[in-house]
């Protein structure tokens, strides 16, 4: 499958990419502001979520209601999230309404009116998403684990704390905006029937003129304790084991990523089959990988009853021990089926090609072709997956566990 990308830098630092789907009548844009939730200071976990909120609350000359019925008004579904590293504002639409709709985000990212009288209303949708959460054992459990296996702050949750975003002020986001929402860093990704000349043109005159300063970096602190006990009083019990493993930009990570997916990546994965299927002990059990530019970790969860969790958690480290050398060309082949499966039905998504070629840019420094991306997944073979386990055991398990009881690891967490 041919693919035509595309790439530029603006003097300001903003990086610029494209991919043109020419089959498609949509076209979906991205804009990721380094101001994610790793910039919270200690105690102020929650200011970026916040701060992305009142964003969309008036900017330019445009209030609340009127940057809501402008971009709706021209088709687009758009959504903003925060994530660790950065504050996204995206959009997806009929091509013709591109032009329409870029001087709305302009002003979002460089003159949002954060309203002191929006504020309060803005916070409570970050509390109410926070209880949310709290109703969710499954989430309180994975959030977690990252919180005790990554360095500090890295593992802290983005959507916030409640107490800390009960404290928090519109000057606190005035603030965190004017050191973070800048154009160095920034990323814009245009996927879909795009005119890249002419997009590029109206991104330069929207936002080439806009200088901004460095942001300070990131001062990273200690990990966690290997293992924690959440104390929940419930009849369930869920389970969350991570270790260490290489990030996307390595690629060792493909490896990984196929064992991982062998191990607990859907229902014909060994931990589905032994833990759920076979023995009967949990109703929910997976494993995947999760990713940071220079760190990731693999990752484990279960939701099972209290008194089946100690088994529970045996058999899955059990499971996670047996992987090495035990891997077959069959299992290896269903995992690059449904590998190269996701990587071609994701270029029928003008939304999902602005994401992934973002990420990859902020990952990697470039974006990797399709061809390069099969032919990645091609090359794997039993053989790599099984050199790439053995170079990487779990030394450093974190383990999780959020119920009445906590839980032991039998010989003790791995350093």
């Amino acid at each position: 499958m041919k693919q035509t990308l595309f790439s530029a830098t603006l003097d300001n630092g903003i990086t610029v990419l494209g991919e043109e789907l020419s089959g498609l009548e949509s076209v979906a844009v991205a804009f990721h502001a380094p101001a994610g939730a790793i910039h919270d200071p200690q105690g102020r976990c929650g200011l970026a979520t916040l701060a992305g909120e009142l964003c969309l609350r008036g900017a330019g000359d445009r209030d609340s209601r009127q940057v809501v019925e402008e971009l709706e008004g021209a088709g687009v579904q758009w959504s903003q999230a925060v994530s660790t590293t950065h504050t996204s504002f995206s959009g997806a639409m009929v091509a013709r309404q591109l032009p329409d709709v870029l001087p709305v985000y302009a002003d979002i990212l460089r003159r949002p009116r954060l309203p002191d009288d929006e504020f309060e209303g803005a916070r409570q949708m970050v509390l109410q998403n926070l209880a949310a959460i709290e109703d969710d054992p499954g989430h309180r459990t994975m959030a977690a684990l990252r919180r005790i296996h990554y360095p500090s702050p890295w593992g802290m949750p983005t959507e916030g704390l409640s107490a800390d975003v009960e404290q928090l002020t519109c000057a606190n986001v005035r603030g965190f905006l004017g050191r973070h929402l800048q154009p160095r860093g920034m990323i814009i990704a245009i996927a879909g029937r795009i005119d890249w000349q002419d997009f590029l043109d109206r991104i330069e005159r929207l936002l080439g003129d806009w200088q901004g300063t460095t942001a300070p970096a990131v001062a990273t602190g200690p990990r966690g304790p290997a293992m924690r006990h959440v104390p929940h009083d419930a009849q369930q019990t869920h389970i969350a084991l991570g270790w260490s493993v290489p990030p996307y930009r390595d690629d060792a990570s493909y490896d990984v990523t196929a064992a991982l997916s062998i191990l607990g990546g859907g229902p014909s994965s060994r931990l589905f089959t032994e833990v759920r299927e076979r023995r009967g002990l949990c109703y929910s059990v997976s494993a995947g990988y999760q990713t940071h530019r220079d760190f990731a970790m693999a990752l484990c969860y279960s939701g099972t009853t209290a008194e089946r969790a100690q088994e529970t958690l045996d058999v899955m480290l059990a499971e996670i021990d047996r992987l090495p050398g035990s891997i077959s060309v069959d299992e290896l082949e269903r995992v690059k089926a449904r590998a190269r499966s996701g990587l071609v039905m994701q270029q029928e998504s003008s939304a999902a090609r602005a994401g992934a070629i973002a990420r990859q840019w902020y990952h990697v420094g470039h974006v990797r072709t399709l061809a390069s991306e099969l032919d990645r997944y091609d090359r794997l073979d039993v053989a790599t997956v099984e050199a790439a386990l053995a170079a990487l055991p779990p030394r450093d398990l974190s383990v999780v566990s959020l119920g009445r009881e906590p839980l032991e690891v039998p010989g003790g967490v791995p350093a």
